[in-house]
Order: C-alpha cells, then sequence, then structure tokens
C-alpha cells in the first residue's frame, strides 16, 4: 500500500523541521515541534519486488533466444546457393539485425546489474562528489573510467562497466560469420553426347573408298588421318564435351584387337588346316605362320630381323607379329615374341571426364562379346551379300588401318642399315616397345636407338597394340557422327553461404557467460540492498532528501558539470540521517560524518 499525500499541515511541519535544521551548523537544537510517526504513518516500504529481477533475466533470456535465432537463421543458409546480390544483402542485414539486438538485451540486463552495484557500494562507503558523478554516468561516459575513486573504491561496478562497454563488440563477430564462397558443384542434366555406332550404316559409310561394283577397297583419307594422328600420338583424339566441366559414363560396343601367344594359339587350332582361296593350302596354323611370318632358320641368315608382320586373308580378322628382341615387363623376357592378335566385338563402359578444358578418359570395364569369325571377302563385298548382323563393315575397313600399319618387316641388312617397309609401324608408338631395338643386333643400328618404352603404352607390344586398337574407337567419338542422350553431371561455379558456427558460437557464449555473471552479481546486490533501485529523475530526487544536500546544492543548481575543487572532493554516502532529536529514520544521501548503515527491515521515512 502507498503512503497517502501528506496534507499542508504535515508538508509544513515536516519543512520547518528541516529548515531549522539547515540553519542549525551546530545542531544543538532541533525545531520546537518536531514531526512524529502518527504525522507520517507510512515508512518507506522495503522489498525486491518482481519487475527489477524479472526483467534482468528476462532481458537475458530474450538475447539468449535471439542469439539461438541467429545460429538457426545462419545454418539455414549453410551450403545453400546465393540467388542474387540482393538475397545477399538481406541475409547479412537480418544476420546484423540479430546481432544488435543480442548485444542490446544483453547490455541493458548488464545495466540494471550494474545499477543494484552502484547502490550497494553507495551503502556500504563514502565516496567524493567526483566519484558518485564517475558511477552515475559510467555506462554512457566512458571518460568516466579514467577517475580513479571508480577503481579504487567501485571495482566491482568498475568490472561490470567494462563489460557493458564490450559485449557490443559481438555484432562485430557475429555477422561475419556467414560468408560467400565460390564453390563448383555438380548438376546432373541429360545431354547429348557423341557415340559409337557401328550398327548405323551412317555412322562408318564415310570412311570406305568403293570400287565400281560396289566392294570395299581401302579406307578413306579421312579415317586414315584419324588412324595416324591416334597411332602417331600415341592418344585419344579429344572429342567435343556437352559442357566445359562435366562428366558422364557412355556404354556402346566397338572393335578392339585381343593378343595371345603364338603357343596359345597353335594349341587351339591344333588340327585346322587353312586355304587362301587361291589354291593355296596350309596343313596346320603353325604353317602359316612359317610361311608368311618366321621361319626359325631366317635367324641364321646375314639379314637378323628386327620385326615382321602380316594380315593373312587366309585368317579372319587376324594379325600376326615377330619381334626377336628382349622385354623385361613381358611375362616370358628371354623369348622372342610371337603374337596373333584378332579382332574382337567389344563391350565398352567409358567414364569420360572434362575440367577446365582438359579431358581424361576412364575406362570402367572392357569385355569382348565374341570374335569376328568372318573373311576379308565377307567384308569387302558386304553391299553385295548378305552375311548376317555379324558381319559389319565399319569392323572390316578398322582391320584394314591395322593390317596396314602392321605388315611388312624390318632387317638389319649386312652393312649394319635397317631396310625393309615396315615405315608404317616406324611412325606409330608400337616401334618404342623394347622387343623391335632390345635385340641383339638392333642396339648397333643408330636409327633404331631408343633406351626407354615411354610410346609404348602397358610395356609389351602385345598390350600396346590392344591399347592402340581401343584408342582409336575412343577418338571414333571425334567424329561426331552418331550422338546419344546421357545424364551428364556438370560442375559449374556457384556463390554458396558459408557460414562459421565456431566464431559465432564463442562469440555469443563468451557474451551470455559474461552477462549471466553480472546478473547474479546483481541479483545479489538486490538481496543486500533489500530494494530495487534505479538511476532515473525521481530516484535521485527521493534520495536525496536532506537540508545538508540543500545547503551543499546552493549556488550550483543549474546542475552543470563544473564544481569547484572542494565541492568535488565531499564525501557522500546513502544511508541512515542522523537526526536530533530523533523522531523518525530517514534514509538519504549525506556527509560521511552524518550518515550510518542502513539496517534492512527497519522503518525509514
Amino acid at each position: 500500500m502507498s503512503p497517502p499525500i501528506l496534507d499542508r499541515a504535515t508538508y509544513s511541519s515536516i519543512r520547518t523541521f528541516s529548515s531549522a535544521r539547515q540553519h542549525d551548523p551546530d545542531r544543538s537544537t532541533a525545531p520546537a515541534s518536531p514531526p512524529t510517526e502518527k504525522d507520517v504513518p507510512f515508512p518507506a516500504e522495503w522489498g525486491v519486488g518482481w519487475r527489477c529481477p524479472t526483467l534482468m533475466v528476462g532481458l537475458f533470456l530474450c538475447g539468449l533466444l535471439l542469439s539461438v535465432g541467429h545460429h538457426l537463421y545462419y545454418n539455414s543458409l549453410d551450403n545453400t546457393v546465393v540467388n542474387s546480390a540482393e538475397q545477399q544483402t538481406w541475409a547479412i542485414r537480418i544476420g546484423t539485425g540479430f546481432a544488435f539486438l543480442v548485444k542490446t538485451f544483453y547490455v541493458a540486463a548488464i545495466g540494471i546489474a550494474a545499477v543494484q552495484q552502484m547502490w550497494t557500494t553507495l551503502r556500504r562507503r563514502s565516496m567524493n562528489l567526483r566519484g558518485i558523478d564517475a558511477m552515475f554516468g559510467v555506462l554512457n561516459n566512458p571518460i568516466n573510467f579514467l577517475t580513479p575513486e571508480m577503481w579504487v573504491f567501485a571495482s566491482t561496478l568498475s568490472v561490470i562497466a567494462t563489460i557493458s562497454w564490450l559485449v557490443p563488440l559481438t555484432a562485430l563477430v557475429t555477422p561475419a560469420t556467414l560468408s560467400v564462397n565460390l564453390l563448383t558443384k555438380p548438376n546432373i542434366t541429360r545431354a547429348h553426347v557423341p557415340t559409337v555406332n557401328f550398327t548405323d550404316e551412317n555412322f562408318w559409310k564415310s570412311w570406305a573408298l568403293f570400287e565400281g561394283v560396289g566392294r570395299i577397297e581401302n579406307p578413306s583419307s579421312a579415317i586414315s588421318r584419324l588412324f595416324t594422328a591416334v597411332s602417331s600420338s600415341v592418344a585419344v583424339v579429344p572429342f567435343p564435351p556437352p559442357f566445359p566441366n562435366s562428366s558422364y559414363t557412355l556404354e556402346f560396343w566397338g572393335p578392339s584387337y585381343k593378343c595371345q601367344t603364338l603357343d596359345e594359339t597353335i594349341a587351339e587350332m591344333k588340327g585346322i588346316s587353312f586355304t587362301n582361296g587361291y589354291d593355296r593350302n596350309y596343313s596346320s596354323f603353325e604353317d602359316v605362320w612359317h610361311q608368311l611370318v618366321h621361319n626359325s632358320s631366317d635367324d641364321q641368315t646375314p639379314f637378323s630381323a628386327v620385326y615382321r608382320g602380316s594380315a593373312p586373308g587366309v585368317l579372319n580378322n587376324t594379325l600376326l607379329m615377330y619381334a626377336p628382341g628382349e622385354n623385361t615387363a613381358s611375362d616370358h623376357p628371354t623369348d622372342k615374341t610371337s603374337l596373333v592378335c584378332q579382332l574382337w566385338n567389344t563391350s565398352y563402359v567409358l567414364g569420360v571426364n572434362n575440367t577446365d578444358g582438359i579431358q581424361t578418359l576412364a575406362p570402367i570395364s572392357i569385355d569382348f562379346v565374341a570374335a569376328s569369325n568372318w573373311d576379308d571377302t565377307a567384308g569387302n563385298e558386304i553391299f553385295l551379300r548378305n552375311d548376317g548382323p555379324e558381319v559389319n563393315a565399319g569392323f572390316y575397313i578398322t582391320h584394314l588401318l591395322f593390317s596396314a600399319l602392321i605388315s611388312g618387316s624390318l632387317t638389319i641388312g649386312s652393312t649394319g642399315s635397317l631396310v625393309g617397309d615396315g615405315t608404317p609401324l616406324m611412325r606409330s608408338g608400337l616401334f618404342d616397345c623394347p622387343e623391335l631395338w632390345n635385340g641383339t643386333y638392333n642396339t648397333i643400328v643408330s636409327v633404331v636407338e631408343s633406351d626407354s618404352a615411354s610410346y609404348c603404352r602397358n610395356k609389351t607390344l602385345g598390350r600396346a597394340l590392344e591399347d592402340l586398337s581401343r584408342n582409336f574407337t575412343y577418338s571414333l567419338l571425334s567424329l561426331n557422327a552418331a550422338n546419344t542422350s546421357v545424364p551428364v553431371t556438370v560442375y559449374s561455379p556457384q556463390n554458396f553461404y558459408a557460414y562459421n558456427r565456431k566464431n559465432l558460437f564463442v562469440a555469443y557464449i563468451v557474451a551470455a557467460g559474461v552477462t549471466i555473471t553480472c546478473i547474479a552479481v546483481g541479483l545479489f546486490a538486490l538481496w543486500d540492498n533489500g530494494v530495487s533501485h534505479n538511476t532515473s529523475f525521481s530516484g535521485v530526487l527521493r534520495t536525496t532528501r536532506n537540508p545538508d544536500l540543500d545547503f551543499l546544492a546552493t549556488g550550483y543548481c543549474f546542475g552543470s558539470d563544473e564544481l569547484t575543487k572542494e565541492v568535488r572532493r565531499v564525501k557522500l554516502r546513502f544511508g541512515e540521517i542522523e537526526t536530533a532529536p530523533q523522531t523518525f529514520k530517514h534514509a538519504a544521501f549525506g556527509y560521511e560524518d552524518s550518515v550510518t548503515d542502513l539496517v534492512k527491515g527497519e522503518k525509514y521515512y
């Protein structure tokens, strides 16, 4: 219950008492009729109430919830695409808004705690006016930190005030925890890409040169140039990507050679005789080899063999190669190399990757499906006869290209010169295989000098030929003669939000920690004071009802900053004012020697 408004008579009596005491310097006498308790029946009420602690804790909780909201908002943006500059601007604006609201609530809570601690300090000790002014203004004016009395007599308040000034720094750190990074992210889309399609006549028809009656005579110059580029560069001719930075998987059927040793082939062909259709018969595969490629007696002649190769029509799409050189990478490094390579229909699964203009191919699987077991007559007369779908003119033209490459011989003549008709082979990477240049006599020939197998892919002649056939099939993609639609993973640079949780957590946890520490100090100060205080005008007005202060304020009623040294040094304290005679107790600021400690629970008027 609030005390009633005093009537005019009671107010006059109190004023007379105060005036008499003010004009009595030695305070030895008192007014003739001092007021009694019945004149002021309601003393000042003790009690903290619910508003001040609720406000402190409520402001802290609001700041805490907003900091969690700031984290959730930035977390929702993390690793998402920045769609526009306007969106990015608003993200920073909202984050900055969160940061400023958090610091505002925390500073407000700390400010209330600081006020309670200030009044606790003013109750416990006397302080000169300069120090009191600094205490009242330190939350608004940092210059007050330079007042020595602040640190000597109000160190706890000084620490709280310092925290109040530093907490807003979180508003500089937390908005910047959201940044924008340029990242390359995948996006899957369907697109048309080049493919290999031997079942389509339009894919390979331009490769052939025809005789007048419709037979395939030779490969065309266009496909020959492509084959030469592949064989000489030992690399796949690149083909256009669907997107600059992309990758996809391509499946198709195409030709490739499968090589095995002569002994393995002889074992498979045992008991089979061969004919070339021109009254030339061979009793066995071994007979074909000796007659067309190599006879062991040749090694005893003055002309030592460096290489011999043939593509006999008596065999279906088959290449025969012989080289006497030693290759340590071979399964049988000390044996002469005798190879039989046949063209196969092959299933390819190919991974294609394009990154910054560089194309790389990664074979995922290569499966031999069926050998091309049809003769050259079926191949060159494909338009004149129907031998079934297994006969493919594109495969036949491919075999013609490889036949021209490997057919011929190279030998070392009596003068040590390299002679023969193996010039096409010498222009390819196959010529770098050790089987050709690492023989007994070969190293004396300067034209064959080669101390490495850098162009011999897969290190042996047989595997190098297989690799060349696959590279040629891959290079057919550069013709763009057929296409298919496949899922393509496109890697495009985009702006993405990046959220640094650690920095935001550290900033807000530190701010929340120091704030709750200040609130704890403020709550203890509330309990110690017994009442909740503030620094409002009415609060100052009610705590300075002391005639001594009226006398002290004479000549300074404007309240300006300028005070004389004498006035600034006057020490005041908030407590119980000693009156004589003491009719009722009164609490207010007073001189150091006229104030005693307040007793919580006592009646003060």
